[in-house]
């Protein structure tokens, strides 16, 4: 296995495919590597953030993977990992449609069912996944904004009033 840095953990993430394979190799060199875990997590979620919208489940995926098989050899990964969840997965829900959040909350499903993080945790996750799917149709600023544009619209002449001298 290749040596472990930052940059070749970039480009491993920048060459990451939606494959399983893929997914699963990554997931192997970076437990392979654990002892770096802090230093992937973080390289890990800044890359997730630059991600395009369409890729960024995949770095899910990944750090489910991570997740879920490094638990035989050590917590570091799963302790690691959850500072920076609660933000991923709001980013990447605010970013995503849908089908993408289904595939999320059965990643979460996965983990309750196996227990690798607590319940009160996980319901944190899906809470954001479902505050997310709600706050996609407008923001209160969005409605005001609207509000305002209409009032504009409405109330402001559309020609200067004629002067009769």
């Amino acid at each position: 296995m290749s040596a472990f840095s930052e940059s070749a953990l970039e480009k491993k993430l920048s060459e990451l495919s939606n494959s399983q394979q893929s997914v699963q190799t990554l997931s192997l060199w970076l437990i392979h590597h654990r002892k770096h875990s802090k230093t992937i997590v973080l390289v890990w979620h800044r890359e997730l953030k630059k991600a395009k919208p369409s890729r960024k489940l995949t770095f899910l995926y990944l750090a489910n993977d991570v997740i879920q098989n490094s638990k035989k050899k050590g917590p570091e990964f799963t302790k690691d990992f959850a500072p920076v969840l609660v933000d991923s997965f709001s980013h990447v829900s605010s970013e995503s449609d849908e089908n993408c959040k289904k595939h999320l909350e059965r990643v979460l499903a996965i983990w309750q069912e196996r227990m690798v993080y607590e319940n009160n945790f996980i319901d944190q996750l899906k809470q954001i996944l479902s505050t997310e799917k709600k706050a996609k149709k407008r923001t209160f600023e969005q409605i005001q904004e609207e509000e305002d544009d209409d009032y504009l619209s409405n109330s402001t002449p559309k020609e200067p009033p004629e002067n009769r001298s």
